[in-house]
């Protein structure tokens, strides 16, 4: 797999594995980055492999051949995340931000299921070798709450309420703007992008995604620059549905590395976007289950800093 990037008027100046990092909306450590470029995977456009402190110029762009991966057997590893709610068939945590929910393409960092493994023995199998016990995903950057199946019988039903999409979820976001309706529903396809493989795009020959919006409060900064806070209610589950949804309005969200030309510029916050609320009967006694976090750390300090920006 090969992936291309191009440097933005944002990040030029920047070291070139910072940059990278930054460019894969960090999926990739830099630690990954830096080997790959000492073993010539990554290279600028005009072939020539550099070195990670070199600085980066605007509109320069890099490939990144992905090498092959190295089978690994997963592994248990201490990872810090609270259980939200547990009973002998599944399981609800609070996903932090920042670790993949199942590895990916950069194999070389513990991902959720390292850590559930290190914690919990029994977990579904039904997902595979590599991915037990998880039933959704929520990406890595995206922190908030997630259902992980301990049985095969439990993976089985909860996967039956997403496809019928009887699981509500709520999510939360801070974008960049605010759109042009205060309320109001997203109904695009969307597929994988035809040459920037890491992102989705708006395309006719992807698959419905259907994402509800209502602004709840707007913020005015200093530059006049607006911010909006946006409670998100989803009813399909496409990768990056909400990110790119929100993209396509003009509107991406804060801290947004890979669909946010200003992405780096929050790049103490982090991605926000949390996923904040889960509900649905449960599969087996049939009562009504609900499951609510408190807005994290991050998005308070953007909101008492927005009007600096």
């Amino acid at each position: 797999m090969q992936i291309q990037v191009i440097v933005n008027e944002n990040q030029q100046s920047l070291r070139l594995d910072q940059f990278l990092h930054q460019a894969t909306g960090e999926e990739f450590s830099r630690t990954t980055l830096q080997k790959w470029l000492e073993e010539g995977y990554i290279k600028r456009l005009d072939g020539k492999i550099l070195k990670p402190s070199h600085k980066v110029k605007f509109q320069e762009e890099y490939t990144i051949q992905i090498p092959p991966r190295k089978k690994t057997q997963l592994e248990p590893f201490a990872i810090d995340f609270n259980v939200v709610h547990e009973e002998e068939e599944f399981l609800v945590i609070n996903k932090p931000a920042g670790i993949s929910t199942h590895g990916g393409l950069d194999n070389s960092t513990p991902s959720l299921i390292n850590g559930l493994l290190y914690y919990f023995k029994n977990l579904s199998k039904i997902g595979g070798e590599t991915r037990p016990g998880i039933v959704h995903r929520l990406d890595k950057p995206t922190s908030g709450l997630l259902l992980v199946a301990k049985t095969d019988k439990a993976h089985i039903a909860l996967s039956n309420l997403f496809q019928k999409r009887e699981i509500q979820k709520r999510y939360y976001a801070w974008l960049i703007q605010s759109p042009k309706n205060p309320e109001g529903t997203i109904q695009e396809k969307i597929a994988r992008h035809p040459t920037e493989r890491m992102k989705m795009t708006i395309s006719e020959k992807g698959k419905l995604a259907i994402t509800h919006y209502k602004v709840l409060k707007t913020i005015s900064s200093r530059r006049h620059r607006i911010f909006s806070f946006v409670e998100v209610n989803i009813e399909t589950g496409r990768t990056h549905q909400i990110r790119v949804h929100f993209q396509y309005l003009k509107c991406p969200i804060v801290g947004d590395m890979l669909y946010s030309r200003s992405g780096s510029e929050f790049s103490k916050y982090g991605l926000l976007l949390f996923a904040q609320r889960l509900a649905f009967i449960h599969p087996f006694t049939k009562k009504f289950l609900e499951f609510e976090l408190p807005l994290p750390e991050n998005f308070l300090k953007f909101e008492k800093e927005a009007p600096f920006h």
